[in-house]
């Protein structure tokens, strides 16, 4: 006998997944802000602008979850893909500025091998996001063959043909 979850369960579990990324992207987004200097110490500095920038990258992530994923799945529709894009672009030049602003007191001779392990540390997450991006369509791919292979009538599944 299938089971099959229950509706209100994936949905608050969606919930949840849309709130913790909203809050989460929050943080990230207050945490680089908050950066005031990298050189000759890490320092950090909370201020009305750190709890404005947290607050307004909490709220733009939610939004686009609940606009890109929630509506669009409601609706029967496909996500808006040059929202999410754009959110994403926005994102990133906002996470490079912080960086940016971090290094204006690091030397000029120490530039160099800040950027060089920037770079290094850019494509190593880059690896990681394309080998997490494969292993989620490897799933996708697995989940419709397992769900296809359900599907079909029991006296197929006893002679399957190649």
């Amino acid at each position: 006998m299938e089971t099959h979850p229950d509706p209100k369960s994936e949905h608050d579990f969606l919930r949840l997944v849309q709130w913790a990324g909203a809050g989460s992207l929050g943080l990230t987004a207050g945490f680089v802000e908050s950066i005031k200097s990298v050189n000759p110490t890490v320092r950090f500095e909370l201020s009305l602008w750190t709890l404005l920038v947290s607050a307004a990258v909490a709220g733009a992530s939610w939004y686009v979850a609940e606009r890109a994923f929630f509506r669009a799945l409601a609706e029967g529709r496909k996500p808006p893909v040059k929202l999410v894009v754009g959110f994403v672009a926005l994102l990133s030049v906002g996470t490079v500025a912080g960086f940016v602003l971090a290094l204006r007191g690091v030397s000029t001779e120490r530039r160099h091998d800040v950027a060089v392990g920037t770079l290094w540390a850019v494509m190593t997450l880059s690896i990681v996001g394309f080998a997490f991006w494969k292993v989620v369509q490897f799933l996708e791919r697995d989940a419709a063959k397992t769900e296809a292979e359900a599907s079909r009538p029991a006296d197929d599944k006893e002679h399957p043909s190649s």
